[in-house]
């Protein structure tokens, strides 16, 4: 305690002024209350600018994984694109009398593969173990983990459920039958090959590989409407996270 305080107290107790004294020891609890109040003020201060710095650092780490994720769903779409243009042109070809060209060696190649989601979740999993509720923004957290824990499983789950199936039980064998698949010319891509039928007038006359590239057809289709929903959930996340970075970079 001051020494000026000290030597005041010792007055009045000399003065026997009971009244005084009460009134001055309840000023040095309000002082002493008002100290602490002030420190748990700072503090919490201090802690609430760490936990939105963490979450800022975060929110930035995801959305640099969100940039990495949108160009793997842009390519699962243009590859799904380039299968579902093939096998119509194949299918459509099939069920015509038409004479075979050269130019369908290239759609002929193109039916067999199909993809597969590559998600980043390193950074999502940083903040999940830190804690979901970091993010303050009660509309951003759930976007994020809609996108994260519901609409990335659904197409991966899909992937990998029905669309591998159907490719590796009756589209691949149903096109290794009857097509002989050889590689491009200097070509070093996978999954890309040149494909010439076996015996078209057998192929015409059955319906196995009509029945297999029509179900890969619809298969196609459906996979590529996921793919861009996912896309446009990818992007809707990504402007949520834009605006509140920027927010923060203004405030």
């Amino acid at each position: 305690m001051p020494r000026f305080f000290h030597a005041f107290r010792k007055r009045l107790l000399r003065g026997n002024r009971l009244t005084r004294y009460l009134v001055y020891a309840l000023g040095e609890i309000v002082l002493v209350v008002i100290g602490i109040l002030i420190a748990l003020e700072v503090n919490n201060r201090n802690s609430e600018a760490k936990i939105r710095r963490s979450e800022t650092q975060y929110l930035n780490e995801i959305a640099k994984s969100l940039r990495s994720d949108l160009k793997d769903v842009h390519f699962n779409i243009r590859f799904n694109e380039d299968r579902l243009r093939s096998s119509r042109i194949v299918l459509d070809f099939l069920n015509s009398e038409a004479a075979y060209s050269d130019t369908l060696d290239r759609h002929f190649g193109s039916l067999l593969y199909t993809t597969r989601s590559v998600v980043n979740y390193s950074a999502f999993d940083a903040l999940t173990s830190q804690g979901i509720e970091i993010i303050a923004n009660d509309s951003l957290r759930r976007l994020i983990t809609n996108l994260y824990s519901f609409h990335y499983h659904n197409v991966i789950d899909f992937e990998k459920q029905d669309d591998h199936a159907l490719q590796y039980h009756v589209v691949m064998p149903g096109v290794l039958e009857h097509v002989q698949v050889r590689p491009v010319p200097g070509g070093e891509t996978a999954g890309l090959q040149l494909g010439r039928p076996i015996d078209l007038s057998t192929i015409r006359q059955g319906n196995a590989l009509q029945n297999a590239l029509t179900m890969n057809i619809d298969l196609r289709i459906y996979m590529l409407s996921n793919y861009r929903q996912l896309e446009q959930r990818i992007l809707e996340c990504q402007q949520a996270i834009e605006n509140e970075l920027e927010k923060r970079s203004g405030s």
